[in-house]
């Protein structure tokens, strides 16, 4: 029974942590990066021609804060629109909840954040305007901000997120009550033996 669990154990964390993330920061090929805004100047918006054979392409902002920055899900660090010939593709307020920060060139770098502004599928032939600006995230200063595309990324079910939570926690459950129950096996006065 204990392999059974260990194998479920492991199919949760590759269906729930793994598969979405690797899904979402590695899949694809880079198109390219854009520098959006360069402390102190202004935000700039960057135009890219975009081909149906990129589809689907994933859009980032990486953004790298001059002080600590604590992500916070009521505060929007930065606003961004994706347009085609004036129409809305994309709408997206990035608040980097879910990002964790890495360091830039070195352990000692400063520290970028991504988010993701999302999935542009079906990709039509033109330029696309990407227009990124602050948010209301109150004493945010922005050293600097990229934008970052990926070509032909690979869209994951969302399913199978909770799916693979629900797999882990089933599998934590089954391994703490074997174990439980060993334990009280060991536990257990054996009967007296009668001689003569």
């Amino acid at each position: 029974m204990r392999p059974v669990l260990l194998l479920l154990l492991v199919v949760g964390i590759v269906l729930g942590v793994g598969y979405p993330w690797v899904a979402t920061n590695f899949s694809g090929e880079e198109l390219g990066s854009w520098r959006v805004y360069d402390r102190p100047g202004p935000y700039k918006p960057v135009t890219v021609n975009l081909k149906k054979g990129d589809a689907p392409v994933r859009a980032f902002v990486d953004m790298q804060p001059l002080r600590n920055f604590v992500p916070s899900e009521g505060r929007t660090a930065l606003t961004a629109v994706v347009t085609r010939q004036g129409k809305d593709v994309l709408v997206k307020t990035l608040t980097y909840v879910s990002s964790k920060a890495t360091n830039k060139g070195s352990p000692q770098g400063p520290q970028v954040y991504r988010d993701s502004i999302g999935d542009i599928d079906p990709v039509e032939d033109g330029e696309h305007v990407f227009t990124i600006g602050p948010g209301d995230y109150d004493g945010l200063e922005v050293a600097q901000v990229d934008l970052v595309l990926r070509r032909d990324v690979i869209g994951f079910d969302r399913r199978a997120v909770p799916a693979g939570i629900a797999l882990i926690a089933i599998s934590i459950f089954g391994l703490v009550r074997l174990r439980r129950g060993r334990k009280a096996a060991s536990h257990e006065i054996p009967p007296p033996k009668w001689g003569r």
